[in-house]
């Protein structure tokens, strides 16, 4: 996951522009204005030509990156040298109510590191990390804030049994430490049984919770969630991680050092209200038009009563979408942002962020008479549309099932799917990418006889 990114099955020619989960590749560019165009006579000797205009140069984003570079590889001799005195305790949750490999490091959040074995390291075996993580990781990195505002370092690992944590700073009690993890993974809720009620509503879905089990949702701070996804703006997950990553150097607290690398808290809104600003924010996180998004929506948010205004949020679960809307109304925050906020840290179990994926998932699954392939823009109403598919199909906590499906979707756990159901998401893919040919053959004829009679006349 730190949730990847690998080429995903493309958007059919016929379905509207949307977002992915995370989110495109491709930096945003903006065009520069248009000169006045001057006007042409034609000669009295010759048929009119029609003119072309050379294409405006485009500016690019200033947080693209030619290479995306990775931080230093964190390795389990490192995290072992930590707090040697403080064992691992046991979360005592069973693989199939948890897996942190499929949950952690899958596009919810930003703040967790993979632990390579330190044998790899040394026999060279070790690879780049995929932006979306592995399905085989075993231990993890991060940081928490808890709602009173305390922030730790922990490590994260998965056994065949169980889930452990080992705290790698002190400052809060491990009995706050595991309570607060108990609410982060949500381990109230019966992961099992949810399971097993997707899987009689949909024989696609029951292959792949054979495969991947322990998918859960998780319950993030909200407004560092809030914050890392608009950041997602036309983004993708190594630049994410790192633009969140450096919000949390400028503006966090320092808390722990592991080799070569250094752990911060992630800011209160206040630290940043009082300390950012523009230039920091696009120079020292490398934010770029992002800045202006966060800095708007820092002010509404302190107009609107501040962090516990998010977390009231939790309690309105009669209908995802007054959520939505409630979010919507910040600086940068569209329906899928706010959707994302709202399934990875309000409990809106019924919320479904639609991205690229998730509209692809929808049409190849779902949508039996094609209706989507009439849709032309993600109007709210097409927006809705989607959700309602995967609603209607999984009416208990659709969210979270449509996760368990986004990450069987995730290149890095293929190894773990049957070949039969890859075999199906080559065949959509292969299919979408003839369509889209198809189209822009079509639309290329078009033009050139346009073109042609433009000539002729």
């Amino acid at each position: 996951s730190q949730i990847m990114v690998s080429t995903r099955s493309r958007i059919s020619t016929t379905a509207p522009s949307v977002q992915p989960m995370t989110v495109l590749s491709a930096a945003r560019t903006v065009s520069q204005e248009k000169k006045p165009s001057q006007a042409v006579t034609p000669s009295p000797s010759r048929k009119r030509r029609r003119t072309t205009k050379s294409p405006s140069p485009k500016k690019k984003d200033s947080t693209a990156k030619k290479e995306l570079k990775f931080a230093p590889t964190l390795t389990s001799e490192l995290v072992a040298s930590i707090n040697q005195d403080q064992g691992y305790i046991d979360l005592v949750v069973p693989p199939a109510e948890l897996r942190p490999s499929a949950t952690l490091t899958t596009g919810q959040c930003f703040h967790w590191k993979a632990v390579e074995a330190i044998s790899k390291v040394e026999d060279g075996t070790i690879k780049k990390e995929s932006a979306w993580g592995t399905h085989d990781a075993t231990e993890w990195v991060g940081t928490i804030r808890l709602p009173d505002g305390r922030s730790c370092v922990l490590a994260i690992q998965e056994t065949p049994s169980t889930t452990l944590y080992r705290p790698l700073t002190t400052a809060v009690p491990i009995v706050d430490i595991e309570q607060y993890l108990r609410s982060y993974f949500r381990l109230d809720d019966s992961l099992a049984d949810l399971y097993q009620k997707w899987s009689k509503a949909d024989n696609r879905l029951a292959t792949i919770a054979q495969c991947i089990p322990g998918v859960r949702i998780l319950e993030q701070d909200p407004f560092e969630c809030l914050i890392s996804f608009i950041c997602s703006s036309n983004n993708n997950i190594p630049r994410i991680t790192k633009m969140v990553n450096a919000i949390r150097a400028n503006y966090g607290e320092e808390l722990l050092t592991i080799g070569d690398e250094k752990y911060y808290s992630f800011p209160s809104m206040e630290e940043l209200l009082a300390k950012g600003n523009d230039d920091d924010f696009r120079n020292k996180c490398g934010l770029g038009y992002r800045s202006k998004y966060i800095l708007e929506t820092l002010q509404i948010l302190k107009k609107q009563g501040g962090e516990e205004y998010l977390r009231n949020l939790r309690s309105m679960q009669d209908d995802p979408t007054l959520v939505q809307e409630k979010l919507c109304e910040f600086c940068g925050v569209g329906r899928k942002v706010a959707d994302c906020v709202a399934l990875f840290s309000l409990r809106q179990d019924d919320a479904i962020p639609v991205d690229v994926h998730v509209w692809n998932i929808a049409r190849r699954d779902y949508d039996p008479e094609n209706a989507l392939e009439q849709i032309k823009s993600l109007t709210p109403t097409a927006y809705k549309q989607v959700g309602d598919l995967f609603r209607s199909r999984f009416p208990d906590k659709a969210g979270w099932a449509h996760s368990l499906l986004f990450v069987g979707e995730l290149p890095s756990f293929r190894p773990v799917l049957p070949a039969e159901l890859i075999a199906q998401m080559d065949q959509f893919k292969q299919e979408e990418e003839l369509k889209k040919k198809e189209a822009a053959a079509a639309k290329k004829k078009k033009k050139e006889e346009k073109n042609k009679i433009e000539d002729e006349s």
